[in-house]
């Protein structure tokens, strides 16, 4: 989440832009020939048409410093545009909402949205960007890759989030990470090894005990550990889709479900359950994710 609240600060300074018209945002025909008029609009201008498109109710009670909030125009496509909202409520919700007009009076969009992830903090890139020189922008969004998310386990727990790419088809956006390998292989790939890495130096020295007296719902103690599992989910997923490796992730997830850590064992059935096809795996790790959370000191991991 940090990532998506530094790159929505980063947006609200760097297009804060000209002082527009009275004239609505949705008014303008959003294509080559207004693309300067749209850019030059005021940011307050947007921040009123994000406002009419999702909470028309609460139209004039919404102000813009109740939200961490920025935007972009970016091309959509025989000389259109579409824009591009992100912005957040609080420290762990945050949403991306995409917008299009086909018409006067005619607004639609693709909304994206999730928690935000401790795990996600070694992403430092952009969350849009022409990844194969067509002209149009894909989306960098990431995803869990927790299927089936345990009542017990908190939402602050590192989850393997990975950064999916999105490709406007058909005048929407569809997965498809697989497609572009490249990008994985030499943006984001060097970064995880990086991270897991530095993330290993952080890791409690071996043998090393929780301390004594210390509150059980404390979750400090395990986080370093936490995160390196969640960056060990992320680089194997992406191995996995982009067909480096299909199975990558399998072995360490059997390792995992052997742990005393519920959040760790809940990290290798997760992988199981998305390589699929592994059930007697799957299945012994649900059973020892109720020993492991029976015996953990705190209801909640």
């Amino acid at each position: 989440m940090q990532r998506v609240l530094v790159f929505l600060l980063a947006m609200m300074l760097g297009f804060a832009g000209a002082a527009s018209s009275a004239q609505k945002i949705e008014d303008i025909p959003w294509d080559q020939a207004h693309i300067k008029q749209l850019r030059a609009a005021s940011k307050h201008a947007v921040f009123r048409f994000l406002i009419r498109q999702t909470d028309p109710d609460n139209e004039m009670e919404s102000t813009e410093s109740s939200l961490v909030w920025g935007y972009n125009w970016y091309p959509a496509g025989d000389g259109k545009y579409e824009l591009a909202i992100g912005y957040a409520y609080g420290p762990d919700i945050s949403y991306y909402t995409v917008f299009w007009r086909d018409g006067p009076g005619k607004i639609r969009s693709q909304g994206f949205d999730g928690t935000g992830d401790y795990s996600e903090k070694w992403y430092d890139g952009p969350i849009a960007a022409d990844l194969n020189g067509d002209g149009i922008e894909e989306l960098i969004q990431f995803k869990g890759l927790e299927h089936h998310w345990p009542p017990q386990r908190t939402k602050f727990v590192p989850s393997g989030t990975w950064p999916s790419v999105y490709r406007l088809s058909d005048g929407k956006y569809v997965e498809a990470s697989r497609d572009f390998p490249t990008f994985y292989e030499n943006k984001i790939l060097p970064k995880l090894d990086k991270a897991i890495i530095e993330a290993r130096k952080d890791l409690p020295a071996a043998g090393a005990q929780r301390p004594l007296g210390s509150d059980p719902n404390d979750n400090s103690w395990e986080m370093p550990a936490r995160y390196l599992a969640a960056l060990i989910m992320c680089r194997d997923k992406i191995l996995r889709v982009i067909g480096r490796d299909p199975t990558a992730g399998l072995a360490q997830a059997r390792e995992w479900i052997n742990s005393s850590d519920p959040a760790i064992v809940d990290d290798g059935r997760s992988v199981f359950e998305d390589i699929g096809g592994h059930e007697e795996d799957a299945s012994a790790a649900k059973v020892k994710l109720d020993r492991a959370s029976k015996n953990w000191p705190s209801k909640n991991w």
